[in-house]
């Protein structure tokens, strides 16, 4: 019977670290979170690396 409880064990560990793996890479990826702002202006979204907006030219502040 030692065996059988062992056995059980072990497939609920493996079964514990597949679930794990699934759930970890199920995450959505959020690619360049943060490198975009919101003009204040227009409310176009606008790349961090740009000065000014590219719709309405409103140079936006460097903290926001």
């Amino acid at each position: 019977m030692g065996a059988i409880w062992i056995y059980v064990g072990v497939v609920a560990v493996v079964f514990a670290m597949v679930a794990a793996y699934w759930m970890r890479r199920k995450k959505p990826q959020m690619a360049g979170y943060g490198l975009q702002r919101m003009c204040p202006s227009c409310g176009l979204i606008t790349p961090r690396a740009n000065v000014a907006c590219v719709e309405c030219g409103k140079v936006m502040a460097a903290g926001r």
